[in-house]
């Protein structure tokens, strides 16, 4: 099958995605390794397969997200995905949360889904949610849970506000709104904050780069905050 790869954008994770002739995209998994903050074939092995059963128990088609293919190098061909989007995104999901490399990965494919979900009957956000909440209770024992989540919450709770500007960008990038300044996203932020509060709403946790953990909503309470911000 005949691919290219699309050099568009700043990200390396989209400096490495291939397109098919459909216009499908997908990642493999040879070169997204390194990207992961991995130097071995066989460590990569763990997060792939770690993936593909968060997959399988989602109900998903392994067999077409997770695409079994080889690379050739010179001498035997050597093991290889075409990984889906859905499917580069658990295994971000299912690596070494010790390494930063694997965080930027994890706030890579939360940017794309919540692009490709867009409006999608089932919030994007409850999606994040339900492969979060798989992953972390499947990898984590209960103390491990709450001892990362006391030191999160400190965290976040240090910077009030703040860490939800992330969300914002998200959603602003997804309904292609114009102002993307920070010191405005960080009042929609707060004004988002704000409303899920007064409607008893609790913010979901979705990964980030920086922060471990940021705050999002669903999208109606995004409107809201939008609205209020570019009326006032």
């Amino acid at each position: 099958m005949n691919t290219e790869i699309a050099r568009a954008g700043g990200s390396p994770f989209d400096q490495i995605k291939r397109l098919r002739p459909d216009g499908s995209e997908y990642w493999l998994a040879r070169e997204l390794l390194p990207l992961m903050g991995y130097n071995r074939w066989e460590d990569f092995q763990t997060a792939l397969e770690r993936a593909k059963q968060a997959a399988e128990n989602s109900g998903m088609d392994v067999t077409r997200l997770f695409r079994r293919g080889s690379k050739k190098s010179g001498g035997r061909p050597r093991e290889d995905y075409e990984l889906e989007r859905d499917a580069a995104y658990l295994v971000a999901l299912n690596g070494d949360p010790r390494k930063s490399e694997t965080a930027a990965g994890q706030a890579y494919f939360v940017a794309r889904t919540q692009q490709a979900e867009s409006m999608a009957s089932v919030s994007v956000f409850d999606l994040m949610r339900a492969q979060i909440d798989q992953v972390e209770a499947a990898h984590r024992t209960a103390e491990e849970a709450k001892a990362i989540a006391t030191k999160t919450e400190a965290r976040l709770d240090a910077i009030e506000g703040r860490h939800d500007w992330y969300s914002a960008l998200g959603y602003a990038r997804l309904v292609g709104h114009g102002n993307t300044s920070s010191q405005f996203l960080n009042k929609v932020g707060r004004q988002a904050s704000s409303i899920a509060k007064a409607n008893g709403v609790d913010a979901v946790k979705v990964p980030h780069a920086l922060y471990g953990t940021a705050n999002s909503y669903p999208v109606w309470v995004w409107e809201l905050a939008f609205d209020a911000r570019n009326a006032s």
